[in-house]
């Protein structure tokens, strides 16, 4: 009995030992596949975090800007001097000092590539598209222009009366203004409210030709006039035009009513210039009056002697 017991017990002993191993090798194996799987999630997250955040940071839409608007690109518009556009629609003046040279020639410039526009009916017009950058190559000097709170030299300077007056001038023709914006600082060339400046890639006056008809701008300045015109080829009955701008406590009120009934409201807040630039402007003042009164004096003395010639 005692020979058969032995020889079971070793087969239990062997059978034990067998499934030890088996089961220490099962066990190892999961491990290292779950391993290797946990690797690859921790490897894709990373990169599907990386990315998401990257879409997230360029595109940025809780971020607006004002340059959103104005550097949207609209149809170019093209120019006819023809005899065809007869009937005058609107128009409006401002004037300038004709001493200050390169202020003059700043505004002369952007007249010139203003005349004689045409903006289809429906089309658009923007002041910056058309006009361009301001730089010397292209032709703008250094006058005075707003920046930081003061008046300092700056390319292009005196462009934004030719914007402003462009406004003044379409808003009698009874269009819809697209873009415009006021001036941090109070402008004399206008009634405060009724200004429209104008910054390369920031700033922009648009306005959208909505009479039914194409329209063109003609624009000239000379002897301190400047001048802007609407015309169209046809007859357009725009109404009752009239502009209203009124102060209520810091805010100038610009309104617009045709046929009574208004159409077009804008708001304007300006701010004073820095002591240190106040001082600079009454200095300038003084001095541009000063030359004023030579120049009329020399004028004067010049018609007096040739006159004179004449006679003797």
């Amino acid at each position: 009995m005692k020979n058969k017991v032995k020889p079971l017990m070793c087969f239990a002993l062997a059978v034990i030992i067998t499934g030890g191993a088996l089961t220490a090798c099962s066990v190892k194996l999961p491990t290292g596949e779950a391993e290797t799987e946990k690797a690859t999630v921790t490897e894709s997250t990373t990169t599907t975090t990386t990315q998401t955040t990257t879409e997230t940071t360029t595109e940025n839409l809780k971020t607006t800007f004002p340059e959103s608007e104005t550097n949207r690109i609209y149809k170019g518009l093209s120019k006819d001097s023809s005899s065809d556009y007869d009937y005058l629609i609107s128009s409006y003046s401002t004037y300038y000092h004709s001493y200050d040279v390169t202020r003059t020639e700043n505004l002369k410039n952007a007249v010139s590539k203003i005349n004689n526009l045409v903006v289809p009916d429906g089309g658009v017009f923007s002041f910056n598209q058309n006009v361009g950058k301001r730089t010397v190559t292209a032709g703008f000097k250094e006058a005075k222009v707003i920046a930081d709170g003061e008046f300092v030299e700056g390319l292009g300077g005196g462009v934004c009366q030719v914007s402003s007056t462009v406004f003044e001038a379409v808003l009698r023709a009874n269009v819809k203004i697209v873009a415009r914006t006021y001036h941090s600082l109070e402008i004399a060339y206008v009634p405060l409210g009724g200004d429209a400046t104008v910054q390369w890639n920031s700033k922009d006056f648009q306005f959208k030709n909505t009479l039914g008809v194409p329209i063109r701008l003609n624009m000239y300045c000379s002897d301190g006039k400047l001048t802007c015109e609407v015309y169209s080829k046809k007859k357009v009955d725009v109404g009752d035009v009239e502009i209203n701008i009124y102060r209520d406590g810091g805010t100038y009120v610009l309104t617009r009513t045709v046929d009574g009934k208004e159409n077009y409201r804008t708001l304007s807040q300006y701010s004073k210039p820095k002591p240190s630039t106040t001082k600079a402007t009454t200095t300038e003042k003084k001095d541009e009056k000063k030359k004023e009164k030579e120049t009329k004096k020399s004028k004067k003395e010049e018609t007096t002697k040739k006159k004179k010639k004449k006679n003797g």
